[in-house]
């Protein structure tokens, strides 16, 4: 097993290293080095914290200490037989409660380790082959008494297929394949806010991929098999396979038709079984330079807990140029959705134009219009639909109302399940409401909104969301949509006016009002922008008026950029968004503040400094606000072969916490 691997590797880690500088015991026998680099790193890591509504305070001091060695390029026999990379670091850490609450702090004394090999195997051949073994340690503060050991292992090889193989004499030119199989391990121990977190995760991975370039043709093939094994989380067992295919071919006397084709299939078998299965079909078609033609039929069907679903979605639309300043659009679409509950079918068309002017002073006029009409069909035994894996990405910015909406009206609450799938999709780790998210009901739309305390959903992360929502379970009715943009367009300035209705009505069956949804939306935009030599300036206004007969609100946005480069070294920059949003007839306002500032400073070659401010708030009078301040200055200074990163910021959870953070980290480079 990897674990079990992990000590004499890195042993054999520097054994080579060192057997690199041994006397050569055969004439025939032929080496050479490469580089050699290396590094001694010291890190200095401090919080203090407080927590203001349990009044615990926490203070913590890291200190860590690495030795690093590398050398790359070097080769036995021959370098295009076989190159090698080889590294390799050794250190320790020491970690020290200052000031604690009652909870003991997870603090002491620790070593690590680290190595990193690759063989690269006949590279200038058409089968290169690559292996490689690494073992990455680290050590992170999580304020508030958190930490995070994290050890990532990575064991497994890589062929490569290229095109001038065996295969061209036979025919297969263009041909080029990769196998890579590796096996993963990720053990995790951490706290956040409080909250434990851990995983010990096993992956075996094994990566196919095919691709075959014609003439006018190009085909793709992608296969992963992705075993995962986690005891300390029984929601993080499964075995997935992935399977996806692509072609592509121009074809026509003068190459102007072109059909590609799609398919994907996805299965997951042992925590949250499922399996599901797409292909597609597109045809574009250049009559001429002013005409061109699409069509399009895909189809999918996902197989979860809830039963089988199934879609077939058609699509035909014809773009028409009139000289240089009219297009316009005409198309038609139907689509057939098969639940386990009944079934939905929908047809329409839809037409719009496009017409753009130059006018005096370098300026343009715009005006694009659209009118669509739509029938859906519902058939159903029940109220409730099943959405069984709807996938969205926590925001980079967590916290201050930041999350996403979901994709169907009317959801039940209490049917909402998030999991977390980790930064590359490929884990799953269960989730808690009001511990990692709240749900924000904003009339007929659902909210999900990550808090920044959770320790299981992180910025960046992957979720899949299921759900019920709920649909007249009989019901035929119609959807007719307009719209119209209108405005003008100049280096410094543009505005704009925007008009959107929809109206639903009921054709056939029965219904309650609530399914039935029309509304007007009217929009004004204006934004002023210009650039001096040392100076850009910009600043938007829009204000939306969204009258509905589910929900009405008044939304009011403005931001601001401003940013002044004072010489060659120093570079201000300042931005800024305010929204504010008013919901009449239900005593309810919802505001949100983000004000950032920023100074990149080059004092001189070789040392820079970037002070920052950060500011962001959210405030709703049916849902919990959220406030947060945060400022701080990075340095960079390199001496020579020395690197010197002092970093400190203090952050403010109005109302909740607030802390600062400090860090050192020098770092001397030899050879």
């Amino acid at each position: 097993m990897m674990k079990s691997a992990a000590p004499w590797f890195a042993w054999l880690v520097v054994a080579c290293l060192a057997a690199a500088s041994a006397p050569v015991a055969s004439a025939e026998f032929h080496w050479g080095l490469g580089r050699w680099d290396g590094d001694t790193t010291f890190l200095m890591d401090w919080d203090k914290e407080h927590d203001k509504r349990t009044e615990d305070r926490y203070e913590t001091l890291l200190f860590e200490e690495r030795l690093r060695l590398r050398n790359t390029g070097a080769f036995i026999f021959d370098p295009r037989v076989l190159t090698l990379g080889l590294s390799g670091s050794f250190g320790a850490d020491q970690e020290t409660a200052l000031e604690q609450a009652d909870t003991p702090l997870r603090v002491g004394n620790g070593t690590l380790y680290d190595y990193d090999f690759e063989g690269l195997l006949l590279a200038d051949s058409a089968y290169p082959t690559t292996l490689f073994a690494t073992r990455s340690q680290t050590v992170l503060s999580q304020g508030f008494g958190g930490r995070s050991d994290l050890t990532f292992q990575s064991l497994g090889g890589t062929f490569d297929l290229h095109e001038n193989s065996f295969l061209q004499t036979r025919g297969w030119h263009g041909l080029t394949a990769t196998l890579d199989a590796r096996e993963e391990s990720l053990v995790e121990n951490s706290s956040y806010f409080g909250s434990p977190f851990q995983r010990d995760e096993r992956r075996r991975i094994v990566n196919t991929q095919f691709h075959r370039a014609g003439e006018n043709s190009d085909f793709d093939l992608h296969y992963q098999l992705n075993s995962v094994d986690d005891p300390l989380n029984s929601s993080n067992v499964f075995d997935s396979h992935t399977l996806r295919a692509a072609h592509s071919l121009d074809f026509g006397a003068t190459l102007s038709r072109r059909l590609d084709s799609g398919l994907y299939y996805f299965t997951r078998s042992g925590a949250s079984d499922g399996s599901y299965v797409s292909a597609s079909e597109a045809l574009h078609v250049d009559h001429h330079r002013d005409l061109a033609t699409d069509c399009r039929y895909d189809f999918s069907q996902s197989d979860s807990e809830s039963g089988t679903t199934t879609t077939h979605t058609a699509n035909a639309s014809a773009l028409r140029r009139f000289y240089r300043n009219l297009t316009t659009t005409l198309g038609a679409r139907g689509a057939l959705q098969q639940f386990p509950t009944g079934e939905e079918y929908s047809y329409g068309g839809r037409a719009g134009a496009d017409y753009r002017r130059a006018i005096p002073a370098h300026g343009q006029l715009f005006a694009d219009t659209h009118l669509g009409y739509q029938v859906d069909d519902n058939n159903f035994s029940s109220s409730f639909i099943e959405e069984p894996d709807e996938r969205h990405a926590v925001p980079p910015d967590v916290g201050t109302g930041a999350g996403f909406t979901l994709a169907h009206p009317f959801v039940v609450v209490e049917s909402i399940v998030v999991v977390d799938l980790g930064p590359d999709g490929n884990s799953r780790f269960d989730t808690v409401v009001n511990r990692d998210y709240i749900v924000v009901e904003d009339g007929s739309r659902t909210k999900i909104v990550p808090l920044p305390d959770s320790p299981v959903l992180r910025a960046g992360d992957q979720v899949s969301v299921s759900y019920t929502y709920t649909v007249a379970p009989s019901l035929q009715y119609s959807t007719f949509d307009a719209g119209l943009r209108i405005g003008l367009e100049f280096a410094w300035l543009s505005l704009s006016y925007e008009h959107m209705m929809t109206d639903q009505s009921r054709l056939s069956g029965t219904s309650t009002p609530q399914f039935l949804i029309d509304q007007d939306m009217d929009r004004f935009q204006f934004e002023l922008r210009r650039r001096w030599k040392r100076l850009l300036a910009q600043s938007e206004v829009e204000y939306e008026i969204l009258r509905s007969s589910i929900v009405d609100s008044n939304a009011l946005r403005f931001s601001q950029l401003l940013v002044y480069q004072l010489n060659r070294h120093i570079v201000a920059e300042l931005n800024g968004d305010q929204n504010f949003v008013d919901y009449p007839g239900e005593d309810r306002r919802s505001e949100s503040y983000l004000a950032r500032a920023s100074v990149d400073w080059t004092v001189f070659e070789g040392l820079s400094a970037s002070p920052f401010l950060d500011y962001r708030s959210f405030h709703d009078s049916e849902v919990m606000s959220d406030e947060v301040i945060e400022a701080g200055l990075r340095v960079h200074w390199t001496y020579r072969s020395v690197d010197i990163l002092p970093t400190i910021t203090w952050t403010d959870y109005r109302g909740r916490m607030d802390g600062v953070h400090g860090e050192l980290r020098i770092t001397r480079h030899f050879f």
